[in-house]
């Protein structure tokens, strides 16, 4: 006779992303493009802009066009920060963690 184990097995770490709390793929895709559209917010830092392209990239996006930004007045960078600062506890990945942490705290 088997015996069952005294508890069920924890399957936590193959839960969806989303069920867990965490930001979702499509949500960091949209933050990660307005973030490259507004120069006034991401700067010339050609290092974070080759991450969130990267990044971009890995998810399965189309990065912007480098002419393809958005006018000043289109989404406030107040509102993007925010945005970013707040998505920030809810997303998993540590490195890009970091760097967006970088824009925040600029």
């Amino acid at each position: 006779m088997t015996r069952e184990p005294s508890s069920p097995v924890c399957y936590a770490a193959e839960a969806d992303d989303l069920y867990m709390g965490y930001v979702g793929r499509d949500e960091i895709l949209v933050l990660l493009t307005d973030l490259l559209r507004r120069e006034d917010v991401v700067g010339r830092d050609e290092a974070v802009r080759a991450v969130l392209t990267g990044e971009i990239r890995r998810l399965g996006g189309t990065p912007p066009e480098p002419g393809d930004l958005q006018a000043a007045g289109a989404v406030p960078a107040a509102d993007l920060l925010r945005r970013l600062a707040d998505l920030l506890p809810r997303l998993r990945d540590d490195g890009l963690h970091a760097v967006l942490r970088r824009l925040v705290d600029r």
